[in-house]
């Protein structure tokens, strides 16, 4: 790898860091070389989860099948578990979008 012997500084928020932190996280990348690909007009993408890989391998195995009503019904529930597991917010992440009980705003 070439040396890097040139920095670059900015300052940031501790909110704008911790999103930069989890957005380099996904991609598999360390926060200086996602910056550094944002910077260079790069958008790096998100690491898929094993989760994907995993219904890719049922997905195949049903396609080595011949169609019957029984594959038809299997491939309609690997769609809904695909949505369920890849698309469809979890209930767990609603938390952050939901406003708080009462009093001050914690982010300011």
């Amino acid at each position: 790898m070439k040396k890097q012997d040139i920095r670059i500084v900015a300052r940031v928020t501790q909110k704008e860091k911790d999103r930069i932190s989890d957005l380099a996280k996904r991609c598999g990348l360390s926060t200086t070389e996602y910056l550094r690909q944002r910077a260079l007009g790069y958008e790096p993408k998100p690491v898929p989860p094993d989760a994907l890989f995993r219904f890719c391998e049922r997905l195949d195995a049903l396609i080595e099948q011949p169609f019957s009503a029984e594959v038809n019904t299997a491939a309609l529930t690997l769609l809904e578990d695909i949505s369920a597991e890849l698309i469809t917010p979890r209930k767990e992440n609603m938390r952050k979008w939901q406003p708080q009980d009462s009093g001050p705003s914690k982010d300011g």
